[in-house]
């Protein structure tokens, strides 16, 4: 290759690359030199057999023009020269034309797309919808974003068709598989307009046509149905607005990115006219006769027909007191003048329940039934019944308005308004009824509250004459707070506990000791469990022959006890005789059912008595009691010491009296 031919090539090097807009004659004014490669050949003299041959075709460069290709700087280098093989001047060319692309975008300030192409809004206009077809105009908005190269954009279904296109200059349409494209090198915005028909499918009197579109920033769709009081769903609507415009119905809806268009309509259904509501009722109500007061509870069932109502009203009875309402969706109630009027926090329709809880005190004798009715219903039916809470006897007087019906004939839903056997039923269907009933209120008969199965009793007699004595009684109590213990003359209290667990024991103004009691636990029956105390006495001591006369007197309950059971430990040393008192001297005790077995679990009783978080119940006490703490940790629980000879004395039924047994004694000196 020659020298001389370096300086065609060297502006061959700067230009880079072939211009498009030299290549398709635009006026863009172009720095670029296009030759085709046999014009390359020919001005440069190189031929293919000159690289396979001996003359490799070598290139030699001038330095200076090494240097401005690759903007080296170097000292004394302006004779040299660079020869490279056609291989390495080839590769060279191909790096400057991309170096130059690199340069130019740099200073375009180019930067590379994140995407081709964006459809930034769509508007689908339905100018006339009918049972033949669906007439749409779409108009695109569209922004090309690669400047370079084809673009392919989808822009319609394959399943409408396309009567007109108006697309700028550039721009064409393709169907092509199920879509509609567009075909263009435009970059830049661009707007795209089309005229199309979609197929209307109709289904008992519904009509319906649906298109997939393309994803956009804003979808607008505004259809019209050229007919009066139609009524158009537009499928994934996110906002719509429809009127009425002369003989047609216009929508017009937002849609999301991603919806498809699905539009349906049908002839709207007049609007009803608007009438009241109309109530029907049928009214439960159980009566609760308590001590002086009747307690009521009524279930009124309301089925409001044709409109809703957002309030309801009942009739109060004459001194009766509303304490509670309740039902679905109330938001405030209130009794006014003898109504009760309540409001609800939406409109209610259909079948509601409301409940109302009253009380009114009884009346004279023969005065008239306080019974909740509901005011302003078309129709009100309903029953009553009547239990008793208390010892009264109750009857019924004459009724008017109401009919008196066997109680097995009441609802099963009032029935089951309680667990009280019901006395007397009625049933009205009119609400201007009158039932009067007899209430006769007689005194109350009072019944054990407190029993003691059994009670066992240890005496040990000393040398010397003085007794400790320790009872241990098993007890099953119901609301009692206190047993109440009376203490022979003299004795004096070491120890008291109650179900295991050590206590102080009060007095009251009799001197009787008070033990604070625990409520008996037990499903089917109250379980017993021990209290248990311990004293000392004087006693009586031998006179100097050694001889003596001893009357013991026990500790007397307050409570009957069923079965008490005494044993007598006396010095083996002295001789007895002469036993007398109310109790019996036997040789073994007598078996009672379920009453001589004194093996309680003690940890078991405090168990039951922490998971029942037992109370004492003040409630049944009336006699006056010392104010003191019921159990204490410092109490010392006592242990008798068993010695010594036995006898055994025992009583069945012990009510009302100081047990007590007497004997005499010689021979302790």
């Amino acid at each position: 290759m020659k020298r001389t031919a370096w300086a065609l090539m060297a502006c061959l090097l700067c230009a880079g690359a072939v211009s498009a807009a030299a290549a398709d004659g635009t006026d863009e004014v172009s720095n670029h030199i296009v030759l085709t490669w046999n014009e390359f050949k020919d001005i440069t003299g190189w031929t293919e057999q000159q690289a396979n041959g001996a003359d490799s075709g070598d290139f030699t460069i001038p330095w200076s023009e090494v240097k401005d290709l690759f903007g080296i700087e170097m000292d004394d280098m302006q004779a040299a020269e660079l020869t490279l093989p056609w291989k390495e001047f080839k590769a060279l060319l191909e790096w400057s034309v991309r170096e130059e692309e690199r340069k130019q975008q740099e200073l375009n300030n180019e930067a590379p797309v994140p995407t081709p192409v964006l459809i930034t809004a769509a508007e689908y206009v339905g100018k006339e919808l009918t049972s033949d077809g669906a007439f749409f105009e779409a108009n695109l908005k569209i922004d090309i974003l690669e400047k370079k190269g084809w673009h392919r954009i989808q822009v319609l279904p394959g399943n409408v068709a396309v009567s007109k296109a108006d697309l700028p200059e550039g721009v064409y349409l393709q169907l092509e598989g199920n879509n509609y494209f567009l075909l263009t090198q435009t970059n830049g915005t661009i707007e795209v307009g089309f005229e199309f028909t979609a197929q209307v499918t109709e289904s008992s009197g519904t009509y319906s046509m649906a298109f997939n579109k393309v994803p956009s920033g804003t979808c607008l769709i505004d259809v019209t149905v050229p007919e009066k009081e139609v009524d158009i769903n537009i499928r994934g609507a996110q906002s719509k607005l429809s009127k009425s415009a002369g003989d047609a119905t216009r929508m017009v809806a937002a849609l999301s990115a991603g919806s498809a268009v699905s539009i349906s309509w049908e002839r709207a259904i007049p609007e009803a006219e608007t009438v009241p509501p109309k109530l029907y009722t049928e009214t439960r109500t159980l009566i609760s006769v308590s001590d002086g007061m009747l307690l009521g509870r009524s279930q009124l069932a309301f089925n409001v027909l044709h409109a809703g109502t957002r309030q309801l009203q009942m009739k109060v009875p004459q001194g009766a007191s509303i304490y509670d309402v309740r039902g679905p969706s109330i938001r405030d109630w209130r009794v006014d003048g003898g109504q009760l009027m309540v409001q609800f926090s939406k409109e209610m329709i259909g079948s509601l329940s409301i409940e109302v809880l009253y009380e009114a005190p009884i009346g004279a004798e023969g005065s008239a039934l306080p019974v909740i009715t509901a005011d302003g219903v078309e129709r009100e039916k309903g029953h009553i019944a009547i239990v008793a809470l208390s010892n009264v006897e109750i009857s019924g007087l004459e009724t008017t308005g109401a009919t008196k019906v066997d109680t097995k004939d009441l609802p099963p839903e009032l029935l089951g308004m309680t667990t009280q056997p019901v006395l007397l039923g009625y049933r009205y269907i009119d609400p201007q009824f009158d039932v009067r009933l007899k209430i006769d209120k007689h005194p109350d008969v009072d019944v054990l509250l407190t029993v003691v199965d059994s009670a066992h009793v240890q005496v040990m007699q000393t040398l010397d004459g003085r007794r400790i004595v320790k009872a241990r009684y098993n007890v099953r109590n119901n609301r009692n707070q206190f047993l109440r213990l009376k203490l022979p003359a003299g004795a004096s209290l070491w120890s008291a506990s109650v179900a295991g667990k050590s206590t102080q024991p009060a007095k009251d103004e009799e001197g009787r000791l008070l033990l604070p009691l625990v409520r008996s636990q037990g499903v089917g029956g109250l379980s017993s469990f021990p209290v248990e105390i311990t004293y000392a006495e004087e006693g009586t001591a031998p006179d100097s022959r050694g001889r003596g006369d001893v009357r013991v007197a026990l500790a007397s309950c307050s409570e009957p006890v069923f079965h008490m059971m005494v044993d007598l430990y006396v010095p083996e040393d002295g001789r007895y005789s002469d036993f007398k008192g109310n109790l019996r001297e036997v040789d073994s005790f007598t078996p009672v059912k379920g009453g001589n077995d004194f093996q309680y679990n003690v940890a078991e009783v405090q168990s039951i008595q922490l998971q029942n978080n037992v109370n004492f119940d003040m409630g049944q006490q009336t006699a006056p009691i010392i104010n003191v703490p019921a159990a204490t940790a410092d109490a010392v629980k006592v242990q008798l010491p068993i010695t010594g000879e036995n006898y055994k004395f025992e009583k069945i039924l012990v009510l009302d009296e100081d047990p007590w047994f007497s004997y005499s004694f010689s021979g302790l000196k």
